[in-house]
């Protein structure tokens, strides 16, 4: 019954949120995230890493993390990478549970008391393949999964445009990639093909990226050497799709309570997914 009650409290914070105007990634916050994620999941070591990238995701200020939908980290090893939310990684450890109850601290970022879909899937890249293990929002964990699928390089083309970031001289890149027109910006002082989320196959590593109306977008804020192990949760998640979980992960962000089959919910509300096909 308390679940109802705060079923129906929820419903009605949506409905004047629902009101707010906001496009693309940015008006996330309104799926409820699940406390509970990680808590108590064991860790196995899967590489040890040679250096680490942080990442703003659609920062409105970089430098200040309270600004940020999230903060993530790919960790580059030898043979192996992974890709995950810092922010979640902080939340988790400050979270306690008593008795029934879990307590937590804020992670910092502007929607740190919400779900959203590139947050929550953690990403391994191993042998030219990557794996997701997504996690989804509160009541819906009987739909966690992953998938593996061969990790192919995007189209470039390449600009003779440069720019300075973290102190890096980054040429652009262009390509068109599942449904979105990106825009990156690479550097060939590090000789890394990779990048934030999936983008990779440029000759340096991507310290900036983003679809060109700007509903997604991936800035470097550090880059430093590492010998630290790359630690991977042992998710067990039912094996899926990448169809099927973009189009639960879609529609949870459209109209969370309709996905959760409640008989009163809001009107759908526009979003983008970055995966458009």
């Amino acid at each position: 019954m308390k679940i109802k009650r705060f079923e129906q409290i929820f419903l009605s914070t949506i409905l004047v949120l629902s009101g707010l105007p906001s496009m693309g990634q940015q008006n996330q916050g309104e799926v409820v995230y699940s406390e509970k994620a990680r808590l108590g999941l064991k860790t196995k070591q899967v590489g040890k890493s040679i250096m680490h990238i942080d990442y703003a995701m659609n920062a409105d200020t970089i430098g200040k993390e309270w600004t940020y939908i999230d903060l993530q980290r790919l960790e580059v090893g030898q043979d192996c990478s992974k890709y995950s939310s810092l922010f979640l990684s902080k939340r988790v450890g400050t979270t306690v549970k008593v008795r029934s109850s879990v307590l937590r601290s804020s992670t910092g970022g502007k929607n740190d008391s919400f779900w959203n879909d590139i947050q929550y899937t953690d990403l391994f890249f191993k042998n030219g393949k990557v794996t997701e293990y997504v996690t989804m929002p509160m009541w819906m964990d009987r739909y966690n999964a992953q998938f593996t699928e061969a990790c192919r390089a995007q189209e470039w083309s390449l600009h003779p445009e440069v720019q300075t970031i973290l102190g890096y001289r980054c040429q652009r890149a262009t390509c068109h990639w599942r449904g979105r027109d990106f825009e990156a910006w690479f550097t060939t002082d590090i000789p890394v093909k990779q990048g934030p989320w999936r983008f990779n196959g440029l000759p340096g590593l991507i310290l900036k990226v983003y679809d060109t109306e700007h509903c997604y977008t991936f800035e470097a804020v550090s880059v430093k050497k590492s010998n630290a192990p790359i630690m991977l949760y042992d998710f067990q998640y039912p094996v899926s799709s990448r169809s099927k979980v973009r189009k639960l992960q879609y529609s949870c962000q459209v109209n969370f309570w309709k996905t959760m089959n409640q008989p009163q919910y809001p009107k759908d509300k526009p979003f983008e997914q970055l995966e458009k096909e």
